[in-house]
């Protein structure tokens, strides 16, 4: 990627964040991105907000790998397997869209004085699960849904396409082949996975195995919205959420420096696929028409 290009496309912010993260109760400084006056609220989510939004079918992947050998030239693969990857990222930000609304309803109704509903509770408590956010690790009510808020979200489908073309070599790697893995996520329990032909000697882990694309890319999102690695991910996006900027995956690829032993050189490799793919072209087919709601 071209310094001058970056350079145009990443705020003051992300720079700075390089030398230090400044989190101050939970609220980050930014170099002045973020003001008091430029903040807004979540928008009311309405009856027919949830309405269209589950009129609009969700994405049916392809189930069958394609045959990237096929392809005559490079082009043509790296187009395929990103046709192929985008469904399954665009269903999963599309399951996660309709969670996030009806959290964002019970919230207003809790917010108004109203109750919950039996059922409404019980899938509360499932989500709440699911997302590894317990009730009673936070000291009011409020805080705990504004948590699952934080936490139940989207991730841009520019950023997990970058995601799964580089750890998965384009989808050529055998970790695609053998165990569905497009995100080289790893495990620890003998037996869990794949064990890497080139893993230092000492090392217990292994490249973890799915039954399905579609499990392998639930468990991608999960990983990114629940642990404490990518926080500082999960912290940009609030940001651009309450400023109501659409999601930029060139700087939220900095909360991505965590995910790989490779660190920055992580990020630049993210960002260059990006930028040398134009993959931001792929967010407004889904993202911005349901994705994108705060």
């Amino acid at each position: 990627m071209e310094k001058t290009r970056k350079n145009e496309l990443l705020p003051a912010f992300v720079a700075e964040h390089l030398l230090v993260t400044i989190v101050t109760a939970g609220l980050l400084v930014f170099a002045g991105w973020i003001t008091s006056e430029t903040m807004v609220e979540e928008p009311e989510v309405t009856e027919l907000t949830i309405s269209e939004a589950l009129s609009t079918p969700s994405p049916s992947p392809q189930t069958v790998f394609p045959d990237l050998s096929l392809a005559e030239t490079v082009g043509e693969r790296k187009r395929t397997f990103l046709d192929f990857i985008q469904d399954y990222v665009d269903e999963q930000n599309h399951l996660i869209t309709l969670d996030r609304l009806r959290l964002i309803a019970m919230d207003g109704t809790l917010r108004n004085g109203g109750a919950l509903t039996a059922s409404s509770r019980d899938w509360l408590l499932d989500i709440a699960a699911r997302y590894e956010v317990a009730e009673t690790d936070y000291g009011t009510r409020q805080a705990w849904l504004d948590e699952l808020l934080f936490r139940v979200d989207i991730v841009p489908t520019s950023l997990a396409l970058a995601q799964a073309a580089n750890e998965s070599a384009w989808g050529t790697s055998r970790f695609v082949r053998e165990g569905n893995n497009v995100f080289g996520q790893w495990c620890f329990d003998p037996g869990c996975g794949i064990v890497p032909a080139q893993r230092r000697s000492g090392a217990t882990h292994e490249v973890r195995s799915f039954a399905t694309l579609h499990d392998a890319m639930e468990a991608y999102f999960l990983n990114i919205n629940t642990h404490h690695s990518y926080q500082f991910f999960r912290e940009l996006r609030q940001t651009m959420k309450l400023q109501q900027r659409e999601l930029d995956s060139l700087v939220l690829a900095f909360g991505l420096n965590r995910y790989s032993q490779r660190g920055r050189n992580y990020v630049d490799e993210l960002q260059t696929i990006i930028v040398q793919n134009d993959l931001t072209a792929r967010d407004g087919d889904y993202a911005t028409a349901i994705g994108m709601l705060n």
